[in-house]
């Protein structure tokens, strides 16, 4: 019939539905940001937030560390509104920072750095071997390297903050701390401490101290105590 077109030649073939969904939707994502930067005073570290959220709701992340300078070579100023819902492919970029800031220094050699996701929200464990010096919870230069690369990334999100010392199982021999269950809550109440001098409003946060009753693997070897030594900072999303 005059007119009908099947497709299958003439004027080649048109995009799938699909890629015009796509197409169209990332077209409004970009008018919004766009439109969101031209409204605010921007800082770094909020730009980085909103985009890592966009990245994740499209299910897009990687769980590599985060191109911030891709976004730093387009917009001089950049930061965007609070980082909301669970961002853990976020909290892995700050992983990786903290990980190349003690690469090639043998200091985190064999020692379990990791972001995990829970039904409240993501959960970023550090080794207490980095933060503290044995048997004690003053922090190390060396942890508050790490701890300051971290508050930068927490800093972007609205979260309730709940800071757990966990330890091995081996007694502490302390005169100022009489069991593991005193020390593994000052260490989380150091972290704590450290966080809220970084900015970190203190009315998000609490404090916990597990001792030894929540291994993460059985306390076996030198190496399995190493791992179960940390500190775990959990995120549970402030409701709206």
């Amino acid at each position: 019939m005059v007119g009908e077109h099947k497709g299958g030649s003439g004027g080649g073939e048109q995009a799938p539905r699909w890629a015009i969904i796509w197409l169209d939707m990332m077209n409004s994502l970009l008018a919004l940001f766009i439109a969101m930067f031209a409204f605010s005073e921007p800082k770094r570290m909020k730009l980085i937030a909103v985009v890592m959220s966009l990245r994740e709701t499209l299910g897009v992340l990687s769980g590599e560390p985060f191109p911030e300078k891709k976004i730093e070579a387009l917009i001089s100023t950049p930061g965007l509104g609070p980082l909301i819902g669970k961002p853990t492919g976020y909290l892995m970029s700050a992983i990786e920072e903290i990980k190349k800031e003690f690469a090639g220094q043998g200091e985190s050699r064999g020692l379990l750095f990791r972001v995990y996701g829970t039904e409240e929200g993501p959960v970023v464990s550090l080794p207490s071997d980095i933060l503290f010096e044995p048997g004690s919870a003053e922090l190390a230069e060396k942890g508050k390297r790490a701890l300051g690369i971290l508050a930068k990334y927490i800093s972007a999100m609205q979260s309730y903050i709940s800071v757990e010392g966990h330890t091995d199982d081996i007694p502490v021999k302390s005169d100022r701390y009489p069991s593991n269950w005193e020390l593994s809550a000052s260490r989380a109440a150091t972290v704590a401490r450290f966080l809220i001098e970084q900015g970190i409003p203190e009315e998000r946060i609490s404090i916990v101290g597990y001792a030894a009753t929540k291994p993460v693997v059985p306390n076996v070897s030198p190496e399995t105590r190493a791992q179960n030594r940390r500190v775990e900072i959990k995120f549970k999303e402030i409701p709206r």
